[in-house]
């Protein structure tokens, strides 16, 4: 089977939740220094030397599934309107049909939010202040509250209070976290500590979305605008004025801005004039998330697909299709795309061919939108 054709096959469908996913983070536990059994290893090891073995031509005889020896263990969390987060452990399998394929199981269920989980994000290797333990896993909002949990004993450990409203986002960026919030502020927080920092106040409306840079804030708000600030005075720096309906998504990659908005659109901003450069469209309803990676954006919208961009030309050059409800949240990882929706269910998608080769660095001589 050639790659056009494996490209955007759902390798499998999963129900981990009782409600809408609107939030999920996938990763490796040996990259992040956790120690969860995936499972992965003694699977591997179990079928060391095996796998079919050799015909008698000196050729490898694969076996209908047979786990992949080039790959690792990998764990996906997932949170929900039932109020809860999943933990699923996910492995590879090479097949003889299509050349590989997935399999998830659901692991471990933590409960403690009052409400639904809009957001999560697994926390780098973070002590607390005095250096004696490490000050969780995994980060995640949903109520009014931010809280950290040991993914190692599937318990929470610190919750920080000082949202009036829903939080709506939140953001890693090395010792800090920052979260938005139906309160139309955001806050910043020291992860070390869990003390708050700073309050950021300026949208008018509820802030959808947030990404960090080592020197600026950005935010998205259903006021359809998004703010820069600076993290030094907590200021705004300026303001990217656009869409036409509320901006759920965004990212910084390389010197511009993504955003994904209700107005159907995905723009893409330079950051240093503000201005836009490209407005990518196709969606028949409004974009609730992004992902830029490596000269591709993916994004899933209310209109139940999800569409993979080139960064570079705007073309549309993958669609997926499958899921029977709106795609709140989704994130590339190892060849793999996994995208949570309204239908309850969480999908796996084979997109390893869909990264562009050899591309160049995303640059731009003027600031003028062509494609409006």
């Amino acid at each position: 089977m050639d790659n056009e054709k494996l490209a955007g096959r759902c390798l499998g469908s999963y129900r981990f939740h009782d409600g809408t996913v609107y939030s999920l983070d996938v990763f490796s536990p040996e990259e992040y220094n956790i120690n969860i059994d995936t499972g992965y290893r003694a699977e591997k090891q179990r079928r060391k030397g095996g796998g079919g073995g050799v015909n008698h031509s000196g050729n490898r005889v694969v076996e209908p599934e047979e786990y992949d020896s080039l790959s690792r263990g990998i764990v996906l969390v997932t949170g929900s309107h039932d109020q809860t987060i999943a933990m699923a452990n996910v492995q590879k399998l090479i097949t003889k049909e299509s050349g590989f394929t997935v399999k998830a199981s659901k692991v471990a269920s933590l409960t403690g939010h009052t409400s639904d989980v809009y957001a999560l994000e697994v926390l780098p290797e973070i002590y607390s202040a005095d250096g004696q333990s490490r000050v969780g896993h995994l980060l995640s909002a949903g109520d009014y509250t931010v809280r950290t949990w040991d993914l190692e004993k599937k318990t929470a450990k610190a919750v920080f209070n000082g949202h009036t409203g829903y939080i709506a986002c939140i953001k890693i960026r090395g010792k800090r976290a920052f979260s938005g919030s139906w309160d139309t502020t955001i806050r910043s927080w020291n992860l070390e500590t869990g003390k708050a920092m700073h309050v950021f106040k300026g949208h008018t409306n509820i802030v959808n979305c947030l990404d960090v840079t080592n020197t600026d804030l950005f935010s998205g708000s259903w006021d359809q605008t998004i703010i820069q600030w600076s993290r030094a005075t907590g200021e705004p720096v300026q303001n990217f004025r656009g869409h036409s309906d509320g901006v759920q998504c965004l990212q910084v990659y390389e010197d511009n801005l993504f955003s994904g908005s209700m107005d159907k659109t995905v723009k893409i901003w330079s950051i240093s004039s503000g201005k836009i450069i490209r407005t990518m469209k196709g969606h028949m309803a409004g974009i609730e998330c992004l992902q830029v990676v490596d000269g591709v954006c993916f994004t899933g919208s209310y209109d139940k697909t999800i569409r993979c961009f080139n960064v570079d030309t705007g073309e549309c050059i993958q669609i997926f299709e499958g899921h029977t409800d709106g795609i709140y949240c989704l994130k590339y990882y190892e060849g793999l795309l996994f995208t949570g929706s309204g239908d309850k269910s969480v999908r796996i998608w084979d997109a390893s061919f869909l990264i562009v080769p050899n591309r160049k660095r995303l640059f731009w001589c003027c600031s003028l939108d062509t494609t409006k």
